[in-house]
């Protein structure tokens, strides 16, 4: 870390800001989820697409923090269930994309509009800055409070329940 960038971010900065993180390395996970709740984030992190899916239920992120390379799991199947909170809550979850890869992978998933790309070791200072930018006013100043995020998140679960239902009966 540059100490003239992380000089100017100060502890708190991200308070209240939550932010899921979807990694298969463990250690990535760990280290992010450490160095973000360091600076006042709420940090949920998920090791397989399934559990982060299964997490989306509970926990209704401002931003995620996605590596876009697993094995055996397809990150599409996370996206769509972005897109579905996206639609019924009206409310943008800015991706922040991670991989070990250098060539051609944000070639590989054109149709995600993602707000950054960071190549894996990720530099934190440029993760601090890149999330920054993405929050409105600073984080302190978020656009919903956490318990209206829950209630909107909770109803988005119980419409995609309510169409599985509907979607079995027929």
């Amino acid at each position: 870390m540059n100490p003239t960038i992380t000089s100017s971010i100060k502890v708190g900065t991200l308070k209240g800001v939550q932010i899921l993180v979807v990694d298969n390395d463990i250690d990535s996970g760990v280290l992010l989820t450490i160095f973000l709740s360091y600076f006042g984030a709420n940090v949920t992190t998920s090791a397989s697409i399934k559990e982060a899916v299964n997490s989306l239920t509970c926990f209704f992120p401002h931003i995620i923090i996605c590596e876009i390379r697993f094995l055996g799991e397809n990150v599409y199947v996370l996206l769509n269930k972005l897109a579905e909170i996206e639609s019924f809550s009206k409310n943008h979850i800015p991706i922040i994309v991670t991989s070990t890869c250098v060539n051609g992978t944000t070639e590989e998933i054109p149709e995600i509009e993602f707000a950054g790309y960071l190549l894996k070791p990720i530099d934190l200072d440029k993760l601090l800055v890149m999330i920054e930018h993405l929050l409105p006013l600073g984080g302190n100043n978020l656009l919903v409070e956490p318990l209206q995020h829950s209630f909107i998140n909770s109803l988005a679960v119980a419409d995609s329940l309510l169409t599985e239902i509907k979607e079995n009966n027929e």
